[in-house]
């Protein structure tokens, strides 16, 4: 099940994109698409995070009620929540998500002006807009990583060549930074919001 998809494909079969994985600590946890019946352990999710994860995250507020609007409106043709499960009986916290990758299928209108005007036009059928969130405990525990290897490879699938970040990214903050430059996400040009400088980035695919 790894051949090419695509969006109505994907609304069909939502689990083509699930996929069993492991941290670099060996943790296992299944990764794929946000359900419907997901909204109480999306929400608890969202609840339990703490306020430097809150204070970097900027595409929508992290609470229950935002939860529960996500799982009741899943629609492939504009939003694709990936989220990353517990998946170790022996762990207080199976079935619980450790994190959660929003992607934009497409731009979002200023992301798209701001490419153009850094010289870098983009091309919408062929670009996403990702914005990752890990859960604190779960940090620097390559949880983050195995689960975008899957992303960037599920996208891959629906034919998608580059990826944005949403947003771009703060730079204050370097932890964020280094995980986009890991995985080849190359730094295009700068743009202040609020008095605080941002970075926009791409990645091809």
């Amino acid at each position: 099940m790894n051949g090419p998809l695509s969006l109505d494909d994907l609304a069909r079969e939502p689990e083509q994109f699930t996929c069993d994985l492991h941290t670099a600590g060996g943790s296992p946890f299944t990764a794929r698409l946000l359900r419907s019946d997901d909204g109480d352990r999306l929400g608890l999710y969202f609840d339990n995070l703490g306020p430097s994860v809150r204070g970097m995250y900027g595409p929508h507020p992290l609470h229950a009620a935002h939860a529960a609007l996500l799982c009741g409106s899943i629609d492939c043709d504009q939003l694709l929540p990936f989220v990353a499960i517990v998946n170790d009986p022996d762990d207080a916290e199976s079935h619980a998500i450790a994190g959660y990758f929003l992607v934009q299928v497409g731009l979002r209108d200023g992301d798209r002006q701001r490419y153009i005007d850094h010289g870098h036009p983009l091309t919408e059928q062929e670009c996403c807009t990702f914005a990752p969130c890990i859960a604190d405990a779960w940090q620097s525990r390559g949880l983050g990583s195995a689960l975008f290897a899957h992303l960037a490879t599920s996208l891959r699938r629906l034919g998608r060549r580059q990826l944005v970040l949403w947003g771009g990214v703060r730079s204050d903050n370097p932890r964020a930074q280094h995980f986009y430059r890991k995985f080849g996400f190359r730094h295009v040009g700068d743009f202040g919001v609020k008095g605080l400088n941002n970075l926009d980035m791409v990645l091809d695919l």
